[in-house]
């Protein structure tokens, strides 16, 4: 994993309190213990890359007063499209299956899938960081010429990708997504 992303696996072992750490000492108890850990792990990296979308959308917004004062009102809607597209994504993000294992599950989810399951998303990071990134330069694109059309499709394509990727996440790694 890159050295500038910190593995949030690390920080949650690091961090354990004193009950935590009991709780790694009782068998019964220390199975649950280390999933609930990487679960934990798991759904603070899906925040971050949720929080990453959202920060995107603000630009976005931005990109859209400059489409506004400038008058470009024929251009609103596809701002408009990109918003509602991060906001979307954003929430199944945040949202998503973190794989919970329940009392008795269809499929077994183990410290070997969630560990699979916390890498994949990992990997949605960098992906949440260029997305950000395209938005952060969005509106001194727009006012250096660059079309309101250019500068959202390239965004949505990549939320497109995002999204599409995000839907395979649980199923690549438990080893069931059935493909054409």
């Amino acid at each position: 994993m890159p050295e500038n992303n910190p593995d949030l696996r690390e920080k949650i072992v690091e961090n354990r309190g004193t009950w935590k750490k009991l709780q790694l000492k009782i068998p019964g108890l220390r199975e649950y213990r280390s999933l609930e850990d990487l679960r934990a792990a798991d759904q603070l990296l899906r925040k971050q890359v949720s929080d990453n979308l959202n920060e995107s959308k603000g630009k976005i917004e931005d990109l859209r007063k400059a489409v506004s004062t400038k008058g470009d009102f024929a251009n609103l809607t596809l701002v408009g499209n990109t918003i509602s597209q991060i906001q979307q994504i954003a929430g199944v993000v945040q949202h998503s299956q973190q794989g919970s294992a329940g009392i008795s599950p269809n499929i077994r989810i183990d410290d070997v899938v969630l560990n699979k399951l916390y890498e994949y998303d990992f990997n949605f990071v960098n992906t949440a960081e260029q997305i950000f990134s395209l938005c952060a330069n969005a509106t001194s694109d727009y006012t250096s010429g660059k079309t309101v059309q250019d500068i959202t499709s390239k965004i949505s394509s990549m939320l497109d990708d995002l999204e599409h990727s995000w839907k395979q996440r649980l199923e690549s790694v438990e080893n069931i997504l059935v493909t054409k």
